[in-house]
């Protein structure tokens, strides 16, 4: 499970692209900011029992870049973080109607195995891609991540997240 949140004072675009990461990440929960600090967070995700927390930057109005923390009751630490740009689905005009998961289903992750993909699959808490599991594809090719939800369509859905540099942060 996975806790989304922004920089403190997000742009409409650094929302939505939340909103169509919520509709592709099982079991993800969004906590508006506001003023709250980065300890606070940490105890609304253990709250929900969360394993991960994920913060949205901005520069720009733009999302630019994504902070995971790993979080448990008694600790927690960064992670990583990775630097993009994004193409919203409405951008990509891509128009199938996405609604957050009923279901506890794992994300699973399929692309090329390397540093890169494991950096991606240890971020996103994801398993690896296996054709007779339901759930939510992430799509790693060395350079973007998108994603599948097989109810919805075989094609990629958004939003397109590139990545333009990561860093382990352990």
């Amino acid at each position: 499970m996975m806790l989304i949140s922004t920089s403190r004072r997000p742009s409409t675009r650094t929302r939505s692209f939340v909103k169509e990461l919520l509709g592709v990440i099982p079991l993800s929960f969004q906590v508006t900011r506001g003023k709250k600090s980065i300890e606070e967070l940490k105890d609304i995700a253990v709250l929900k029992g969360c394993r991960r927390l994920m913060i949205v930057e901005s520069k720009d109005g733009n999302p630019s870049a994504l902070s995971f923390m790993h979080i448990d009751k008694k600790d927690w630490k960064w992670l990583g973080v990775i630097d993009i740009t994004v193409s919203l689905r409405r951008e990509m005009k891509i128009n199938h109607k996405l609604v957050s998961f009923d279901d506890d289903l794992p994300l699973l992750i399929k692309g090329e195995k390397d540093d890169s993909f494991d950096f991606v699959k240890e971020m996103f808490f994801c398993n690896d891609y296996d054709e007779n599991l339901e759930g939510s594809v992430l799509l790693w090719n060395g350079g973007f991540i998108n994603f599948i939800r097989d109810e919805v369509s075989d094609l990629p859905i958004g939003p397109k997240i590139n990545v333009s540099k990561w860093k382990r942060l352990i």
